[in-house]
């Protein structure tokens, strides 16, 4: 009879337990507020699309503004997951490449732009932290281009009220989601008056219009403004030959940038990588007669200049990746090894940064600490010197 009656009070207890659990699923259940924070703030982005589906209220939780900019709170600036390499094509609608850096990236969100119907296709400009800035293509018409931010994770996207005045030297993309939800896009554009001189105008998504900052100023002739990284508040331009530059963008003020002294004997800057990763800038240089070394420089937080961050020997690289040296070259040679830098790819960890390189027919991945290598994937994608045809992807539910 006591062993019956101990069941019974288990069986009480289970029953207890269990109804309180069912009462709380519910509550969560029934509640945005604590659905969204016990659950869906916690899921990764990948999840929360697929989740999308289940429900109407699900559906508005999960793309209301405030639960994106919570979301943002929580892990505003992750580092890139794969990359976009544009392919050299003469023909309208380009084709991009896709690069997973994470191994949960198995499918692309896309292999090429077609959000909006344009006759000859959309290209990418920038990307930053989650969002691309994009522009129509229109063959010798530089004045009828389109542009659109858009975001590559929702598939979401706003077109930016049409520029007037000089030609368009750079347009720059700015957002940093551990800062603010609102993004702004930089213009650079020639003065029709002085041709060597620039100015800027600034469009917010939340104020709206293009609007000018500021009058007229000198610029180098050899400035790079399509190449402009967003960085620490500010976009910054370098230039091979000339003063590289950085705009504030809370001060709305030009300056000069420092960069790192030139070796006895150059003029010109053997520059191979601009950008920026997990709040770090890197600025990585190769210089003829030093080819099989590549100096990678991060900018002090202050701007007050550049200290050596990593530096890889391309010798080792070549070791294992023999189709990284081009035989006919000397090995003096700018181009004597094959290959353009993707991105510098800053890990939580430090032993987890890597290095990501474009040789013939490969992408391979170098890290830092261990000086190891990894093929990451083959492609057909062309090799090209340019610095501006890899772009970061990153998962955002940020609005656009």
């Amino acid at each position: 009879m006591q062993s019956t009656s101990k069941r019974l009070r288990v069986r009480m207890r289970s029953l207890e337990q269990s109804s309180t659990q069912e009462s709380s699923a519910h509550i969560i259940a029934s509640s945005s507020d604590l659905l969204s924070e016990f659950l869906l703030l916690r899921l990764p982005i990948k999840s929360l699309l697929k989740f999308k589906s289940v429900s109407k209220r699900w559906l508005s939780l999960i793309t209301d503004p405030h639960f994106s900019r919570r979301k943002n709170h929580i892990n505003p600036t992750p580092a890139a997951s794969a990359l976009f390499l544009r392919r050299p094509s003469p023909l309208a609608n380009p084709l991009f490449t896709f690069i997973p850096l994470d191994p949960s990236q198995t499918t692309p969100p896309f292999t090429s732009l077609n959000f909006i119907d344009h006759p000859r296709g959309i290209e990418i400009l920038q990307s930053s932290n989650g969002l691309f800035c994009c522009s129509s293509i229109e063959y010798n018409d530089s004045y009828n281009l389109k542009y659109y931010i858009y975001n590559p994770t929702t598939k979401h996207f706003t077109t930016l009220p049409p520029l007037s005045g000089g030609v368009v030297l750079g347009i720059n993309l700015a957002f940093d989601p551990s800062e603010s939800h609102v993004y702004k896009v930089v213009c650079v554009q020639r003065c029709e008056s002085s041709y060597d001189h620039v100015l800027i105008h600034i469009y917010s998504s939340e104020t709206g219009p293009w609007r000018a900052s500021g009058g007229p100023f000198p610029a180098p002739a050899s400035m790079e403004f399509s190449g402009g990284v967003y960085w620490n508040g500010a976009i910054h331009w370098v230039s091979p030959r000339e003063a590289s530059l950085y705009f504030d963008l809370s001060e709305e003020t030009v300056r000069e940038m420092l960069m790192p002294s030139l070796p006895d004997g150059f003029d010109e800057r053997g520059i191979r990588y601009f950008g920026e990763s997990l709040g770090h800038l890197h600025l990585g240089e190769i210089y003829k007669d030093f080819t099989s070394q590549l100096n990678v420089y991060e900018m002090e937080r202050d701007r007050s200049g550049w200290f050596l961050k990593f530096r890889v020997d391309l010798n080792g690289v070549a070791v294992a990746f023999p189709d990284l040296i081009e035989g006919y070259l000397e090995e003096n040679d700018y181009y004597h090894y094959s290959f353009s830098i993707l991105c510098v790819v800053r890990g939580e960890k430090e032993e987890d940064s890597f290095l990501v390189l474009h040789i013939p027919g490969k992408i391979i991945g170098y890290n830092f600490n261990s000086k190891s290598y990894q093929e990451i994937c083959d492609t057909d994608c062309p090799l090209t010197f340019d610095r501006s045809y890899a772009f970061q992807y990153i998962e955002s539910l940020s609005l656009v």
